[in-house]
């Protein structure tokens, strides 16, 4: 199957329109809408159910066709497209993201919601979420309130949806707001039928779609089982907000699988291909000249490992091996070229190409040349795209929030947040300390220099801390100073007393 990307689905309404209108004329808009993107979203799902098989390994040269010796035809899976997910996820999201205030309000506040993320396992959410983005190009987050209890601490709950059931529909208008998203889920039930060869009543199972759609007050449940779309439930959202939140890092919603899919195909066929060449060499064809054999002294020549045939000096007979196999250094470097396209396209670092690090390449030269650096910047792209998503859904997560009186978070807005990833930037330590010191001779202000020297994920509370650490040891300094400058000026009167009594 060919993928590029998952479709979007787009209405003709404007938020406004949608949900302005008796509660009839928004039912009938919300059925409409979604009755125009069910055709969409099954595409999508069967693109999206072909690519999460190809990732755990159900990949295409399981279908590989041999138009000779059919009986020799290998069909193993090199697994790198797994490779690379896992290595990307781990490099972007192996540490969790944390929430850092942006100036000096609330910052309680922040620390609150660190701890209810924390509560919630979003680090493990987010990584969940990465590798639907790098399978399948998207991924949808569930927010809801969720209130305090003492089996649950956190004011809201946060939930990976199923990507293959769940859609976005935006609005086809300039500003592309959304409107509405659902989840599909399949039902079955029971009903008795005449059977039409024996006359007799019997159970018949059989099946609906089963739809929840949520606009930004509203939840409606819908299905199909008398064919036509219907509403057979709906409850208010009362905060008023869209509550699933689409994550994705291009517009064309195109994953990094499909993007390296042909070349994951290239290495898997070269691979199986170098097999059956090893298995038809094993098993070469066995050429008889003026000599011949039937079926049983075949199965002796297999038995036996030997052949006996008759020769004369007019009819020279023979037996031979009919052998031809692959140069497997030609192979090798075709391997090779794939593979570092991967490691070049998917921005990942690679060692040296005989699967070691070179005692030569140490410090700077590792890192460099073997794409650390490269990936460090490239992955910047995916942390802009994977923070505007995120900021999204802190939007639901702070209105939920306010919402809450036991939630103790009343004033943080997403603006007083930034949002930091908290990859490992310790390479070339002495270097950038150098630079940090340089800085600092220079009188650039701290939150420049701890910014320019990339040290820290958060130079701003990393310029709180310095702040707070010099007043404590300025604090610290100034009372040994006035009890060294108390006990001088005890010794001074005692001298002064002294002296007294020895004058008297």
């Amino acid at each position: 199957m060919k993928t590029m990307g998952r479709t979007t689905c787009y209405a003709n309404y404007t938020e406004e329109q949608l949900l302005n209108g008796t509660p009839e004329q928004i039912e009938s808009k919300v059925l409409d809408i979604l009755s125009n993107s069910i055709d969409l979203h099954n595409i999508n799902k069967s693109e999206t159910i072909y690519l999460q098989n190809y990732l755990y390994g159900d990949q295409d040269i399981k279908e590989k066709v041999k138009l000779t010796r059919t009986e020799i035809n290998n069909k193993g899976v090199e697994n790198w497209a797994w490779c690379f997910q896992d290595w990307k996820k781990a490099f972007l999201l192996g540490k969790p993201i944390q929430y850092a205030p942006l100036d000096d309000i609330a910052n309680e506040e922040i620390s609150l919601l660190n701890k209810y993320n924390t509560y919630e396992d979003k680090d493990e959410l987010d990584l969940d979420i990465y590798e639907d983005i790098f399978t399948v190009g998207r991924g949808y987050r569930y927010i809801n309130a969720s209130p305090i209890t003492e089996e649950d601490e956190a004011p809201f709950e946060l939930l990976n949806l199923d990507v293959q059931n769940t859609e976005v529909v935006y609005s086809s208008s300039i500003s592309h707001e959304q409107l509405l998203a659902f989840v599909q889920t399949s039902k079955k039930y029971i009903v008795q039928e005449v059977n039409p060869k024996t006359g007799e009543p019997e159970d018949v199972t059989k099946y609906y779609n089963e739809y929840s759609v949520y606009t930004r007050n509203m939840r409606y449940l819908v299905d199909d089982k008398l064919v036509e779309l219907r509403i057979i439930d709906r409850q208010p959202i009362i905060h008023n907000i869209h509550i699933i939140i689409e994550y994705y890092f291009n517009r064309k919603r195109m994953s990094f699988l499909e993007i390296c899919k042909d070349i994951f195909d290239d290495i898997n066929y070269v691979e199986n291909l170098d097999k059956d060449d090893i298995e038809a060499f094993v098993n070469s064809i066995m050429v008889f000249t003026n000599a011949e054999v039937n079926k049983e002294g075949m199965e002796a020549i297999k038995q036996f490992g030997a052949v006996s045939i008759k020769s004369t000096d007019q009819k020279k007979a023979s037996v031979e091996l009919l052998q031809s196999r692959l140069k497997s250094l030609d192979t090798q470097i075709y391997y090779l070229r794939k593979l570092n396209a991967l490691h070049s396209i998917l921005s990942v670092p690679q060692a040296t190409q005989s699967g070691e690090v070179s005692n030569a390449e140490t410090g700077k030269a590792v890192l460099t040349g073997q794409g650390f650096t490269s990936a460090s910047v490239r992955v910047e792209n995916e942390e802009k795209s994977f923070k505007k998503c995120d900021r999204n859904a802190l939007k639901v997560v702070l209105k939920i929030c306010r919402g809450l009186e036991a939630s103790k978070i009343k004033q943080l807005k997403v603006s007083n947040i930034d949002i930091k990833f908290s990859r490992d930037l310790s390479e070339n330590l002495l270097v950038k300390t150098q630079a940090l010191l340089n800085l600092t001779t220079a009188q650039i202000p701290p939150e420049i220099r701890n910014a320019v020297i990339g040290l820290f994920s958060d130079p701003t509370s990393v310029c709180r801390m310095q702040e707070a650490y010099i007043k404590e040891q300025r604090d610290i300094q100034m009372q040994l100073d006035n009890i060294n400058k108390n006990k001088e000026q005890n010794n001074q009167n005692q001298d002064s007393l002294e002296v007294n009594n020895q004058q008297q």
